[in-house]
């Protein structure tokens, strides 16, 4: 398992502000684009960040796609991160987050993902790949579960996924507990935030970031709580070591080590969701995985930067 060594925070903010003016400025910039579900039309909000001078033309690009909860602008500092580690990133809204339009019931009720899976093909079809190129898809929590869908029905544009802390691995899981690990997850992870923000400069790197983000509605608006409910539902049971079996490009596991909503435990216990997820996958050569030490659930925030660093290094191996 590849174990990750990164250089101080303070070095690596001092080296990447010269940047946020650039990104900066696509984040500002709205963007969207119609796509049709099932005959339903919806706008997606959603954003393509680079770094002109850092990006490498020959690398194909990557889809950065949000856990429960969160639109692209909750996942935008790590999507920045990235871009300072050569990728252009795309990151969308879907449907009932962010800026992004409400969906009707017939939308989210089904039960398998299968239409949020297939407006990020629609996105995708309508922003358009260079010719010759696929897409790094990297989920976060639930985006994991999503995006193994994507690469389930379009493996002929999937050049690798990343499952970064996911979720989707226990069948009937019990809602009420697994909302109390969500709760007490993000207290742990803001209190250590703000004491690591003391010493490292962290607080005042991301504010330059932060001001360029506009604002969202909230997706706990009383609109969207309905879709949250049906969500939280599809999470529970757990679909994903399914999807992982049909899935034939490289797949990288992430986690952070500390995770309490879906801990990844040992790679020798076979209970564990580390092992569940390397069991699952048919060939075991196209399986990575790497569990960072220290970092919890939300290892897009906390710290991004090395999380990026990670996922670069997986990426790249992929491309090989």
């Amino acid at each position: 398992m590849f174990s990750f060594e990164s250089p101080s925070l303070n070095e690596i903010f001092k080296n990447r502000k010269e940047f946020i003016p650039e990104v900066g400025e696509k984040l500002e910039k709205e963007s969207k684009v119609e796509v049709e579900i099932n005959g339903e039309k919806i706008n997606i909000d959603y954003r393509v960040i680079s770094v002109e001078s850092q990006e490498n033309k020959n690398g194909d690009v990557v889809l950065l796609l949000p856990g429960f909860g969160s639109g692209w602008e909750g996942i935008s500092e790590l999507g920045f991160s990235l871009t300072c580690e050569g990728r252009k990133v795309v990151m969308p809204s879907l449907p009932g987050y962010g800026n992004s339009d409400n969906p009707s019931r017939d939308y989210y009720e089904n039960g398998n993902f299968d239409n949020e899976a297939e407006a990020i093909r629609e996105l995708v079809n309508k922003i358009g790949l260079e010719e010759g190129k696929k897409v790094h898809l990297i989920g976060h929590s639930m985006g994991s579960e999503i995006l193994a869908t994507f690469a389930q029905k379009y493996p002929e544009i999937t050049a690798s996924l990343v499952l970064l802390n996911p979720a989707g691995i226990e069948n009937k899981e019990d809602k009420l507990s697994l909302a109390k690990r969500f709760l007490g997850s993000a207290m742990l992870t803001s209190a250590e935030y703000n004491f690591r923000s003391v010493f490292s400069g962290e607080k005042d790197y991301e504010k330059e970031i932060r001001q360029h983000i506009p604002k969202a509605k909230s997706p706990f608006d009383k609109a969207r709580i309905s879709q949250r409910l049906a969500e939280v539902n599809k999470l529970s049971e757990g679909h994903l070591l399914e999807k992982l079996k049909e899935i034939k490009c490289p797949i990288t596991y992430i986690s952070g080590e500390l995770d309490t909503v879906y801990p990844p435990g040992e790679e020798n216990d076979k209970n564990s969701q580390l092992a569940k997820i390397i069991e699952s996958v048919e060939d075991k050569t196209k399986i990575e995985k790497s569990v960072m030490m220290s970092l919890r659930h939300n290892t897009t925030i906390a710290p991004d930067e090395i999380t990026a660093a990670n996922i670069e290094h997986y990426l790249e191996k992929a491309e090989k």
